[in-house]
């Protein structure tokens, strides 16, 4: 008996056509699997999507199509669902996929005919009524900054260069205030933090590499200096593949945060909102095809 499964893709995501797309469901029937597609086009619409897929006991595979935000999309209606999922990387970043070792999507049909998952943790953000959730990282400060300043077009236009832009443009507009950042085990104060589920930032640069999606804490990188010079070696040594240290840098694991001050969000490469917020973690949240 073949194996139900349903793919979520977004027609938006950076290298997605309905080509390929169609090209990897073949891929998928050939392997044993019965195919469904369905298509979203914003977060709520993706989000809705995978919630009403993956409510049933029986509820098929889900598949997430696209590039980071539409997994994010899709993984974020998995909620209490008990659910098994599965990505096919057609993004620009594709920096889940990066970090399970999927480098092009063929790799992830053979992968998901295989069939081996694995139980996974989610961050949670919540600040007020509002709460959702991330499978990377979120970044707090200089990275929401960033985040907030590429537009959709740009992406399109530039791919990973119109986060250079956005981080130029910054620098230009800098700021100095200060995050209070309360864990179990005390509070203290920084410029910028990242919260990571995921041990490389933007899927190439060693910012946590203790992190890993399969562990029930995140990994925090706090960044307690303020000026441009200092930053510029953060920069300088993430990408030369150095993980960020010294004196300036706090890093620690938890499983709960407070943030208070405010300053912009970024939630798996999206624009969030603002702090303050609090982020927890959801351990078994869901299994994902490894």
């Amino acid at each position: 008996m073949k194996r139900q499964c349903v793919i979520i893709a977004n027609r938006g995501a950076g290298s997605f056509s309905d080509q390929r797309l169609h090209r990897l469901s073949e891929q998928l029937c050939a392997g044993g699997m019965a195919v469904e597609q369905s298509y979203g086009a914003d977060f709520a619409e993706l989000t809705d999507l995978a919630r009403t897929v993956s409510r049933p006991p029986d509820a098929p595979l889900v598949i997430a199509a696209g590039g980071d935000g539409t997994i994010n999309a899709v993984l974020n209606g998995l909620a209490g669902n008990n659910a098994t999922c599965a990505i096919l990387p057609l993004g620009t970043a594709n920096v889940l996929a990066l970090e399970l070792g999927l480098y092009r999507p063929e790799q992830a049909v053979a992968r998901i005919i295989a069939g081996e998952a694995s139980p996974f943790t989610a961050g949670l953000l919540r600040a007020g009524e509002r709460s959702s959730r991330f499978f990377l990282m979120t970044g707090v400060g200089l990275d929401g900054h960033v985040v907030r300043g590429v537009s959709p077009r740009q992406k399109r236009l530039f791919g990973k260069g119109a986060y250079a832009l956005a981080a130029w443009r910054q620098v230009r507009a800098w700021e100095t205030n200060e995050l209070t950042v309360t864990t179990r085990g005390g509070s203290f104060t920084c410029h910028s933090l990242f919260a990571c589920n995921t041990a490389r930032y933007g899927g190439t640069f060693p910012l946590a590499p203790a992190a890993s999606i399969f562990l029930p804490t995140l990994e925090l990188v706090a960044v307690r200096y303020s000026s441009r010079l200092a930053y510029l070696g953060f920069a300088v040594g993430l990408a030369r593949g150095r993980a960020p240290a010294g004196d300036g840098i706090v890093r620690l694991s938890t499983d709960w945060l407070r943030l208070e001050g405010v300053k912009p969000i970024q939630a798996d490469g999206d624009d969030w909102g603002d702090s303050p917020v609090e982020i927890t973690t959801e351990t078994n949240y869901a299994r994902i095809i490894v």
